[in-house]
């Protein structure tokens, strides 16, 4: 099975010593292996427009535009390179141009090396490029075949083939990946790409891939609520998470400010809002709010159905709260694969 990351060259054309002028703005600055991954993540970013790269220091920068046509100048430069959408417009003196083959790299065909291999993401952003997440499969998440190794986190994956730092109970569906530490479903059947952690305080974590055309995010998102902005959180569901942009004196009411895009690819609709002064923390241990599912929008358990539970009547609700101190509101989920979760509470 082939998934979602393919630059193929008749999407980008690529310019060897030139750089772009003042007209563009830097978004980001990473150091990456090659024109091909500075590529990519410009694809996977919804503000990038254009990439400069640098062969020798390896610096990809992810260029947003002030105009409607890039505008670029010839460079001494033989290591410099952009990689430019062919739907963008451009404006130079020269009108030599270069091919992927030309760099250090080669052949964007060279899918083991680069991690590209697929079928065209066209230079829109697209689908499950509006999420901002790492990867994602066409199918089931079972078939995933990508090579992201590190978690919703940030946090390194371990190995499938070790017990350090965590003992292992379930291995991939996908036997390949057996000696590896890539992202993957495992015959536990957890609903999306995940793995142990190589971090000896965190056991288990999904990872940022999703299905590719899940819930036609690029057609029809959720009606987001007045004053309100959103963000996207992922783990075994999408969630679209509603903040607030201004909190009033008031009393918090119960509200899951949290639209999911669930197992029947579809947005629910049952989310709502609550924006008083009650619906921040500044110490998660006396947040009083009223949240009653996560950031992925699963419903909140009962507090007087599970081991920890908070003090005082809240113990017979199932509101967000934090009664050991974990650092943020959460809660038990009803999901029975997911045993708890982060609350969508923000800081104040």
């Amino acid at each position: 099975m082939s998934h979602c990351y393919q630059i193929q060259e008749k999407q980008f054309t690529v310019w060897q010593g030139y750089r772009l002028n003042n007209t563009v703005i830097v978004e980001l600055s990473v150091e990456v292996k090659n024109i091909n991954y500075c590529a990519s993540k410009c694809v996977r970013s919804p503000h990038c427009n254009a990439t400069s790269y640098n062969n020798l220091s390896k610096a990809c920068e992810l260029h947003r535009t002030i105009y409607s046509t890039i505008f670029i100048t010839n460079d001494t430069d033989e290591n410099q390179y952009l990689a430019i959408p062919k739907d963008i417009y451009t404006t130079t003196n020269f009108a030599e141009t270069v091919q992927f083959e030309t760099t250090e790299d080669k052949s964007l065909s060279t899918a083991q090396e680069t991690a590209l291999e697929t079928s065209t993401i066209i230079s829109q952003q697209k689908n499950w490029t509006i999420l901002g997440v790492d990867d994602c499969y066409w199918t089931t998440s079972s078939e995933y075949s990508g090579t992201i190794s590190y978690t919703t986190g940030g946090i390194q994956c371990q190995y499938w083939d070790t017990d350090s730092p965590h003992q292992r109970q379930y291995l991939p569906i996908d036997t390949t990946a057996h000696d590896t530490n890539y992202c993957r479903e495992t015959n536990h059947y957890e609903g999306c790409p995940g793995c142990y952690t190589s971090d000896p305080a965190v056991n288990w974590d999904y990872c940022y891939i999703v299905k590719c055309d899940a819930c036609n995010v690029d057609e029809r998102l959720p009606v987001v609520p007045t004053d309100t902005t959103y963000l996207f959180h992922v783990g075994k569901f999408i969630g679209m998470v509603f903040t607030c942009d201004t909190l009033s004196p008031g009393t918090s009411v119960d509200h899951c400010p949290v639209s999911q895009c669930g197992s029947d690819d579809q947005w629910t609709t049952g989310y709502s809002v609550s924006c008083t002064d009650e619906d921040c923390y500044t110490d998660s241990t006396t947040y009083q709010g009223k949240v009653t599912c996560t950031v992925t929008g699963i419903t909140c358990d009962f507090w007087t159905l599970k081991g920890a539970m908070p003090a005082g009547p809240d113990k017979n609700t199932n509101y967000c709260r934090d009664p050991d101190n974990t650092g943020a509101p959460w809660c038990y989920a009803t999901d029975p694969n997911v045993v708890w979760e982060f609350c969508p509470v923000p800081k104040c």
